[in-house]
């Protein structure tokens, strides 16, 4: 057997008789030499004629090649041959092939643990080497452990306790000799307890190896003999697995591998040492499966011959007719399976177990050995225990008296029981007897009996409640906010909700306690827990199916083949009931795929919890809610951590700094709390420091352990490194500068971090900067520190400052080391020549570091290059940069960064901040890759080079606090894909050029503390300017550009404001300058910002004329009802003052594209209601066209463009009826027009000025921005004291409307359906008779259509709408004193949260107003304020400021080519520049 001493007798012999052969060789170790692949078996016959044959130049290419040589070599030579260790008969014959390879004499020695390997090859005698005696161990363990031949006084006795469990074995007494060696006395003693129950693992770590040699057959019969056989009649050995003749072969196999011996009384012996590895292992295996799903309910056990027949087959059927499942060893352990450990698994993986007691229970081994296994789970792990006394007295079993202890004393005396066994089986007897179970002892009614004991099991599971936590602290408050999402009261979908975290955060906790709260609430559960582990083996998959068919129907009936099987047998069993089923720490998704396939497979009002380190896994399977495990507060953790530190809530009086020490170090991670408090409970207060002094350099290996798990299930090996790399050196830093820096590592970065973030080993806060938990951060410095624990410098990664000085000081560093940190090290100076050697090193952090010598010895692997306090005036020539990706060189003093520049094409990141002498910028057309260049508080900066117009891929500048930079270069203008400008505190820089609009990808703007007191006007053309921050004000841009265009409407008022978010009305892009305000055009996201840009657009006018209305609002009531609402402009014009009976009623034409002159059929219709008073802005056209006509009552009209087959749009015409005073009759009623476009979400509003000289282009921007089934409101705007009557579209067509008419809204041919805002508040049609509106509401609104030959006139026939307004109800609202603020103050409450929409909440007792409560709040500041603002822009005003501009244009160009001239100038030294001034 292994550690007997083969190899050293063989090694003795080759020296003694050595000497008498003049060719010999040993080889020792062929085994692993192979095995290892640091030998071939070519080498080794290469060895054999080298030592042999002195024979070095010949080379063998094959194995059956050196066969031939060494045959032919070696047949005329006397040979001595020492093969140690050998395992196959291949390496026999390649090495010794046969008698014939040798001469005459030759000896072959060769050891191994193969009896039968030996035979096979013919050997000619076998010598088994026996173990030591007594005597022979004694001696040769107090060599090692006393260096003498004798134990020292006092330790006689005890080294003979140690020589008795060692069995003789040589290599357990040396390995034991030297692990006592120098120990005290109560040292060995503690040892030798430990030994007796947990065994040394020593040498049980060789002879657990030496089980590789055996086969899955060999080792179950190995592991049955060493449990249940030992010292048994080999003839009697039963086995469930295999026949007698197949039992007795591997019997035989097994001796001939030095495993087992069987003495001359034919009985199975096995050497104390095998016996106690087998035990080790069988302990281990069926431990680690106790922690897998329960697969039964009951294990039964049971002496088979006394009960078998009768009451246990009648107890196993009552089970099974209650759905119990039971475990029995006679039809549960499946062929092939290893008796003990099947049956030792099976006992943890059971709820319950019943013993029962009958007379011969105790003289069977294997139940007594069944019973001390139930035993030690329910000590250990809490498993249900009830004894049953079947004709055996509990008195007899607890005490072993009577007939039942007689058998047991049979079985000690029979099998050679050791003491310490009998004594264990001696205090499980005892303490089964103390449990509450079932007397039947001449019982008269064995069936009522079983039905108790059935009653009794059946209860007891029931109440069987999963272990939560010995302390649940903070686990309520958590359950109670998961309980919430599941929703299990009132939905009765199947609802998926996944648990996400970092390891150790307590998922699983929370999901028990979840399980045991609303368990009860369900037809059907089951929890599998630690899906991770269970999942690495094939049977256990298809177990942890049959776990959820067990859990739910209580019976093992049903049996799972495999995996595709199983998804079917569950989805059509679960399908049927309402069950709750937990997935605890789910890794894959093909774990969910074979568990919890989809919702289908589970009846209506399931619920699915799923426990994942994985964002992305619940993603994919598509989970309806997820619940982020909250970090424990302060109070919780302290708690936490009291009860298993010191037992109590809270920590004692002398404790209470370092407890809170111990919080801060754990990053209230519940996993660290729990297990550093044990840790520390025992400990004295002044090792508690040193213990946190130690984990802060060496993790506790059970938290290392626990975190690690998700860092090992990162599949990608460049997510390992980046992992690694933010772990050592990027925690703090800005996201995309990291990825930018990775990217350049070739890690792909973008992909990397999500995935991290995804598996909650990383987080982004809200300021997108990248944090890591502190026990993360030290699990990755963990593994980096594993990489070569005494070695730094053969790490991948340094950063302990001692470390890193001693590998620089001592030129010790390796192309291992790809990043290394060091910070303010206490060595005033380094040298260059350091860093020859790393040649791979990627990323470099330095800080308060001085450097001499040659650069050139710096990695050009560099990718990142951080260098707090760079000491140079320049970065020297011989730098090898090409690699470069982020050059940071804060707080240097550099003057300029190089003398000569260098081609850095991968360069991205460029920050010099704080470098206080930096006089000027490199030459930029070297960087054309540069997308961030920071030059924070450079106040020696004076110019910025005009090449950075010729970076085209920059991102970002930010000059902050450059006080000597007087202007930026005109070339600065000229960078499109810049998105960030920062200028704050450049107090010299006094202006920011119109060719600002170039920038058109500028979305942040920020120049507060500087000299600017005009903003350009082309700011507003900027499409995506979002943030604006200019002379201390700051705002949203939507909201900043109102006060920017009043402030540019009133010469005497410049209001500067400014901006902040993404914009939507990002383009005034339609009016070539907005000085003439022909046009303003607004872009939307959405409905909702729709309504919201149009409110605050319109705040732009407000200030001039919305006191106006509100004074006139409630100065009069009016007999006319008509005032009609709009989504958008209803609340203008309930404020709109109404008029008395003295009214006058006129008409407006307003006609906008292609001129024409309209029919005299056509004028008479449109103008119908028309007193003969007209304004009219026709020009004189043909009559030969057809109209399509929409018409409403009120100002505002909705209606959907027709689709007009090979037909255009050439006109379109308003015509508006409209009352007006005796007072305002000769005023201008129309202020403009607004066209709102629903569908593309845009704003297009033409001021009166306009509409009297409308122009080509401001027809396209009409017709551009309509097309076919686009849903479309025109509004004409009115002044104070006008109300309007009707209002009438026309469009006009190239060609006759007689031609084919596709429209979406046609319901015959001589009905068109349309939208409009009638008397009934109408909003938005439908071509199917129903319509809803934008706002939720329902109405049917039918348009009767009438074919004239001069055109298509449609109006409103019996509108209806589902909600209603009292004509009467809106005439006394139109006069209440309700202010202007009131009406718009609702608005903006309803705000764009990234992709989200809030509807704004309407007063509760007005519920029937929610179509039209917020579009009311906007009309007034469009119609009412809109266009007096406007009448305020006069021509001479702009003109001025034009006329301004244009000169100082000029005058700024010139002043430019002048600085550039003379920047061309060469410098002069000082005494020539005095000389010059002289």
């Amino acid at each position: 057997m292994s550690g007997i001493g083969k190899t050293t007798i063989a090694k003795a012999i080759y020296g003694q008789v050595g000497s008498y052969f003049a060719h010999k060789c040993l080889i020792e170790n062929v085994k692993r030499s192979v095995q290892n692949k640091s030998e071939t078996l070519v080498s080794l016959q290469e060895k054999i004629l080298f030592d042999m044959a002195r024979a070095p130049e010949i080379n063998i290419s094959t194995i059956e090649s050196g066969k031939v040589i060494l045959k032919e070599r070696l047949r005329g030579k006397r040979v001595l041959l020492v093969l140690d260790d050998v395992d196959n008969l291949e390496q026999l014959n390649a090495l010794c092939g046969s008698h014939e390879w040798f001469g005459e004499g030759s000896k072959i020695i060769i050891t191994t643990r193969d009896r039968k390997l030996l035979k096979e090859h013919g050997a000619d005698h076998i010598y088994r080497v026996k173990e030591l005696d007594e005597n022979e161990s004694l001696e040769l363990f107090n060599w090692n452990a006393f260096s003498q031949a004798t134990s020292h006084e006092g330790f006689a006795d005890l080294s003979r306790q140690v020589v008795a469990y060692s069995g003789g074995l040589p290599l357990a007494l040396t390995d034991l000799g030297k692990h006592f060696n120098s120990k005290k006395v109560a040292t060995w003693e503690s040892k030798l307890r430990y030994f007796t129950s947990y065994h040394y693992n020593g040498v049980q770590g060789t002879l657990e190896s030496s089980l590789n040699d055996l086969n899955d057959e060999e080792k179950q019969i190995f592991f049955d003999l060493a449990y249940f056989y030992i010292g048994i009649d080999q003839h009697d050995v039963q086995s469930l697995n295999s026949s007698t003749q197949c039992t007795n072969l591997l019997i035989s196999l097994l001796e001939d591998k030095s495993f087992v011996t069987i003495d001359e009384n034919n009985k199975i012996q096995m050497h104390v040492l095998h016996k106690a590895t087998a035990e080790a292992i069988i302990t281990r295996e069926s431990s680690n499966n106790t922690d897998q799903p329960k697969m039964y309910d009951v294990f039964l056990s049971f002496r088979g011959e006394d009960s078998r027949a009768k009451f246990m087959s009648h107890l196993h059927s009552s089970f099974q007719n209650a759905g119990i499942d039971s475990f029995r060893d006679d039809d549960k352990i499946q062929r092939g399976d290893q008796i003990s450990i099947s049956l030792l698994q099976a006992i943890g993986r059971s709820r319950l177990a019943i013993v029962v007691f009958s007379k011969n229970y105790a003289n069977s081994r294997w139940c007594l050995l069944e019973l001390e296994k139930i035993m030690e789970i329910g000590r250990d792990r809490g498993l249900v225990v009830v004894p049953v006394f079947y004709e055996v007295d509990p008195s007899d079993v607890r005490h072993q008296k009577g007939h039942f202890g007689k058998v047991f004393d049979d079985l000690i005396s029979k099998n050679s029981v050791d003491e310490s066994t009998k004594s264990r089986w001696q205090r499980d007897l005892y303490e089964i007897c103390g449990i509450a179970g079932f007397v039947l002892i001449d019982s008269r009614n064995e069936s009522a009996d079983i039905k108790n004991i059935v009653e009794h099991v059946t209860r007891l599971l029931d109440r069987t409640q999963l272990f939560v936590a010995e302390h649940p602290v903070g686990v309520e408050s958590r359950v109670e906010s998961v309980t919430k999402l599941l929703n299990i009261e009132k939905s009765e979908d199947v609802l998926l909700l996944g648990i996400w975290g970092m390891g150790g955060t307590g998922k699983s906790t929370i999901s028990k306690a979840i399980y045991n709260k609303i368990g009860k609430e369900f037809e059907g559960r089951s929890f599998l827990l630690g899906i991770r582990e269970i999942w690495k083996t094939h049977t256990n998959q298809v177990s942890l199916q049959q776990q959820v068919l067990c859990d739910v129907y209580k019976t093992t009936a049903l049996k799972i083949r495999d995996i595709e099987s199983g998804k079917h047998i569950l989805k059509e069993k679960l399908s049927k009931n309402r069950v709750l089923f937990v997935l605890d720490d789910v890794d894959e998704l093909d774990q969910l795929k074979a568990l919890c396939g989809s919702r289908e497979w589970f009846g209506p009002g399931s619920r699915v919890i799923i426990t994942t380190r994985d964002m992305d896994l619940l993603r994919s399977c598509g989970v309806n809610q997820v619940y982020t495990i909250e970090e424990m507060d302060e109070s919780e953790s302290l708690e936490l951590f009291s009860w298993h530190a010191f037992k109590q809530p809270s920590p004692t009086e002398d404790y209470a700094t370092h407890s809170a020490d111990v919080i801060a170090y754990s990053g209230r991670l519940p996993l660290a709390l729990e297990v550093i408090g044990s840790y520390l409970s025992n400990c004295e207060i002044t090792e508690w420091q040193k213990v946190l002094e130690k984990l802060k350099c060496i993790p506790h290996d059970q938290v290392q352990k626990k975190l690690k798990v998700s860092f090992d299930g990162l599949k990608d090996f460049t997510e390992k490194q980046i992992f690694l790399d933010i772990a050592c050196f990027f925690i703090g830093m800005d996201k995309k500068d990291v990825m930018e820096i990775l990217n350049g590592c070739g890690f792909f970065a973008d992909i990397g971090i999500k995935v991290l973030v995804e598996r909650a080993l990383l987080t982004i806060d809200n300021r997108n900067k990248l944090r890591m938990h502190d026990l993360l951060r030290d699990m990755g410095r963990q593994i980096i520190f594993e990489e070569s624990p005494s070695d730094p410098e053969k790490r991948s990664r340094v950063w302990r400052c001692d470390e890193v000085l001693d590998i620089l000081s001592k030129d010790k560093g390796t192309e291992v080391v790809k990043g290394l940190a060091l910070e303010f090290p206490r060595k005033d100076c380094l040298e260059t020549k350091a860093f020859k050697k790393m040649n791979k090193l990627r990323l470099l952090r330095l800080a308060g570091v001085k450097l001499e010598g040659d650069f050139k010895y710096l990695s050009g692997d560099l990718r990142w290059l951080y260098w707090h306090g760079f000491p140079l005036t320049y970065i020297p020539a011989e730098f090898q940069q090409g690699s470069l990706v982020a050059i940071e060189l804060k707080y240097s003093m550099l003057k300029q960064i190089w003398n000569k520049s260098q081609k850095l094409e991968n360069l991205k990141i460029l920050n010099l901040s704080h470098s206080l002498d930096l006089t000027e910028t490199p030459d930029f057309s070297f960087l054309p890759n540069l997308e961030k260049l920071v030059l924070k508080d450079c106040p020696s900066l004076s110019t910025v080079s005009h090449s950075i117009g010729s970076l085209h891929k920059l991102l970002l500048i930010n000059l902050t606090d450059c006080t000597g930079l007087r202007k930026l270069p005109r070339s600065i203008y000229k960078l499109k894909s810049l998105e960030t400008l920062i200028l704050s505190g450049c107090s010299k820089i006094d202006k920011l050029e119109e060719d600002l609009e170039q920038m058109e990808s500028l979305i942040t703007l920020i120049a507060d503390k500087t000299a600017i007191t005009k903003v350009p006007f082309s700011i507003v053309r900027l499409k995506n300017i979002g943030y604006i921050s200019l002379s201390g004000f700051e705002g949203f841009s939507r909201d900043v550009f109102p006060s920017l265009i009043r402030s540019w409407m009133s010469p005497s008022n410049n209001v500067i404001s400014l901006v902040q978010s993404s914009v939507s009305m990002s383009s005034f892009g339609t009016s070539k300058d907005l000085q003439k305000l022909r046009i303003l055009c607004a872009d939307c996201d959405s409905d909702l910002q729709l309504t919201q840009d149009v409110a605050r657009f319109l705040d732009v006018l407000k200030a001039t004329n919305c006191q106006n209305f509100e004074a006139s609002a409630s100065s009069t009531t009016s007999g006319i009802s008509d005032v009609h609402a709009s989504p958008l402009i209803g609340d203008c014009l309930g404020h709109v003052r109404t008029l008395g009976s003295k009214n006058h009623l006129k008409s407006l034409l307003i006609q906008m594209g292609t001129k024409f002159q309209i029919s005299n059929v056509a004028e008479d219709r449109v103008l119908e209601t028309a007193d003969g008073t007209w304004d009219s802005f026709l020009l004189g056209c043909d009559n030969k066209s057809d109209w399509l006509t929409f018409s409403c009552k009120g100002c505002s009209i909705i209606f959907d463009v027709p689709t007009m087959k090979e037909s255009t749009l050439n006109s379109m015409m308003l015509s508006v009826a409209y009352y007006s005073c005796s007072d305002n009759i000769t005023s201008e009623g129309c202020q403009g027009v607004l066209i709102i476009n629903y569908t593309k979400t845009t704003i297009h509003a033409y001021k009166r000025d306009t509409l009297t000289s409308f122009e080509d282009e401001d027809w396209q921007s009409i017709t551009s921005n309509l097309e076919p089934g686009n849903k479309v409101e025109v509004v004409v705007v009115f002044g104070e004291g006008f109300i309007v009557d009707k209002t009438t579209v026309s469009l006009l067509y190239d060609e006759s409307l007689d031609k084919e008419m596709e429209h979406c809204h046609v319901v015959d041919k001589e009905d068109v359906i349309v939208s409009c805002n009638g008397g009934n508040n109408v909003s938005v049609s439908g071509g199917d008779n129903e319509a809803i509106n934008r706002f939720g509401d329902e109405t049917v609104n039918h348009m009767q259509t009438t074919r004239h030959a001069d055109g298509l006139y449609a109006d409103v026939v019996e509108p209806v709408q589902l909600v209603t307004h009292d004509s009467d109800q809106l005439a006394e609202a139109a006069v209440e004193e309700i202010p202007a603020e009131a009406a718009v103050e609702e608005i903006p409450a309803a705000e764009t949260y990234g992709d989200q929409e809030q509807q704004v909440p309407l007063p509760e007792c007005q519920p029937e107003q929610q179509a039209t409560s917020e579009p009311e709040a906007i009309g007034m500041a469009l119609g009412a304020h809109m266009l007096d603002a406007l009448r305020e822009l006069t021509a001479n005003f702009f003109q001025l400021e034009q006329t301004v501009a244009a000169r100082l244009n000029a005058v700024e160009v010139r002043l430019e080519v002048l600085e550039d001239v003379m920047a061309q100038i060469p410098r002069w030294s000082n005494s020539e520049s005095k000389h010059v001034e002289s």
